[in-house]
């Protein structure tokens, strides 16, 4: 297989040379030069040919709300959902090379708006390939981003850059069809990212949702021109619409579920419909984000100045943090000395521990790697009080990473109705004047004993299994927060004691398992747009290509 991969790329480039001089950059219609067209007079038979249409920052959710009836006239015969999905970095720039080349940008590079860095040797804009292996296609891009023609968008016969104006680009795309030949037609639309910038993201926003409503139309036109095209009985379309990334508040950028929220739809009038929905079997978990977003118990057999042993273990999965907000806890964070513990952020990008009891006060940093990287990261301490003055270690990914005598601490446990508090301090009431960390917290686990470095590394800290390791008997509480939904966290240890979500939960769907394994896409992802057009077009896909999506052809 190597050696068929080096011999496509060599000739790729030398199709690469072939191809240079029919290359053209163009303006609007009225340059249409029919000379130019490449593609050969087909058979008889119908001719299979491809329209993407990209709408940049278009969220699913607000697809969903929208009144648009040109795409959703698309829903009887397409795959489409509002749930899909793209990958962190989600600006513009990522999106497009993941929507484009198929791969995400670990492999294709694109990190920013800028384009540094781009593999696009290695991994190529799909219509590279499609020249390669297929080079009597026409290929056509209008773009109201002109960086996708300029930086991106690699052998086309036609590209034409229409700054921030998609209503010059739905007038070149409509005109091109009625005089043109196209195989693959490539639409990118600013519009609703535009506005998003300018308002704000989501089906809240009245301007947002009027830009998105607008591109329908302008979809709605390109539509109604490949209908009316004079061989449209024998042409047999798939139409692609998606969007590069979502967004929250005026921006994109991070990791959040809003900014990795797109809308794809696949088309084809043989299609039946299908709304692709994440299944109720996908791991979800709970998102704590914002004011009065927190979980915990008020059960008395949580105080923890009874309980003289203990490991407390929680899986935590952020992108940065603003404040301190307490991961798991049982003290009143306003003041350090407050009676109770917790583990909590430190600074931006690491976490500690924390612990007083009135008088007296200890602050351990864990001397881990940071924790920010949007990656879950299992953060364990245990705690011995049995003797002496107390014990303290701790281990970030079964890894030591601090340890600390505890100075005689005591009491352990504030004199409060909630005993034990997930995503906020025992008030429930932190967030609200210290500020909103967002992150993500599962797999909580509690044991009154102490587990040893031993078994630290021996066991998986990731593991969703704790009935195989020693300590499952001792186990007081195991929250795995994974959902489906709902408000209640479901207790799986034998003392069966759950924990109430108080402000409205957010269950978030991972692409990631808690040892950080990528997980199967339920729903369509961005990088299925080029395994997709390349089935429809029958050009047969090498695995030397590296394509991270699927074909969403059913």
């Amino acid at each position: 297989m190597k050696r068929h991969y080096i011999s496509l790329l060599l000739g790729m480039l030398a199709l690469t040379g072939c191809f240079k001089d029919k290359l053209l950059t163009v303006g609007p219609p009225n340059d249409i030069d029919q000379g130019s067209i490449t593609t050969p007079p087909g058979p008889n038979d119908v001719k299979r040919k491809v329209l993407f249409i990209g709408i940049s920052g278009l969220r699913g959710d607000a697809m969903e709300a929208a009144a648009a009836p040109a795409i959703s006239g698309l829903y009887p015969h397409a795959i489409y959902s509002f749930e899909a999905q793209t990958q962190q970095p989600t600006t513009s720039g990522s999106g497009w090379a993941n929507l484009l080349n198929g791969v995400w940008s670990g492999k294709h590079g694109v990190k920013d708006n800028t384009f540094a860095g781009y593999n696009s040797a290695k991994y190529p804009m799909a219509f590279r390939y499609a020249k390669a292996l297929a080079p009597h296609l026409r290929t056509i891009s209008v773009q109201a981003w002109p960086a996708v023609n300029d930086l991106l968008v690699s052998q086309a016969d036609v590209r034409v850059s229409l700054p921030d104006n998609d209503a010059r680009v739905r007038d070149t795309i409509v005109a091109r069809l009625g005089q043109d030949d196209p195989d693959v037609l490539l639409a990118g639309f600013t519009g609703v990212k535009n506005a998003a910038h300018q308002f704000g993201y989501g089906p809240q926003v009245a301007e947002y949702m009027q830009a998105v409503e607008q591109t329908d139309g302008f979809v709605g036109d390109i539509l109604q021109a490949i209908s009316k095209r004079p061989n449209a009985a024998k042409e047999d379309w798939l139409i692609i619409i998606a969007s590069d990334h979502g967004g929250t508040d005026k921006a994109e950028g991070g990791s959040t579920p809003e900014e990795r929220n797109i809308f794809t739809l696949f088309h084809n009038k043989a299609f039946n419909g299908k709304k692709v929905e994440q299944p109720l079997s996908s791991l979800r978990t709970v998102r704590f984000s914002s004011v009065n977003q927190w979980a915990g118990t008020n059960d008395p057999f949580y105080n923890f100045e009874q309980i003289k042993q203990f490991t407390v273990s929680v899986a935590v999965r952020t992108n940065g943090f603003v404040s301190d907000v307490p991961f798991i806890g049982n003290k009143d964070w306003d003041r350090g000395l407050n009676p109770g513990w917790l583990i909590c952020p430190r600074g931006t990008d690491k976490w500690k521990f924390q612990a007083g009891d009135g008088n007296g006060r200890v602050d351990i940093n864990s001397t881990g790697p940071i924790i920010t990287d949007n990656r879950w990261h299992t953060l364990t301490i245990t705690i011995d009080r049995r003797s002496g003055a107390g014990e303290l270690q701790m281990y970030q990914d079964g890894e030591p990473c601090g340890s600390s005598s505890l100075n005689n601490l005591a009491p352990f446990a504030p004199n409060h109705a909630v005993k034990i508090a997930i995503g906020d301090d025992i008030t429930g009431r932190y967030r609200e004047f210290y500020g909103d960390d967002d992150f993500q917290v599962a797999n909580i686990r509690i044991w009154d004993s102490v587990w040893t470095k031993e078994d630290m590394k021996k066991y998986a800290p990731c593991d969703t299994v704790q009935i195989n390791n020693p300590y499952f008997s001792r186990m007081i509480g195991w929250w795995k927060a994974t959902g489906p939904t709902g408000n209640i966290l479901e207790d799986a240890s034998p003392m069966n004691k759950p924990l109430t979500i108080n402000g409205g939960p957010a269950w978030v769907t991972q692409e990631l398992d808690f040892c950080n394994v990528a997980l199967p896409a339920a729903v369509p992802q961005s990088v299925d747009v080029v395994p997709t057009i390349m089935a429809w077009l029958r050009i047969a896909t090498d695995s030397g290509w590296s394509l991270d999506g699927i074909n969403r052809i059913p």
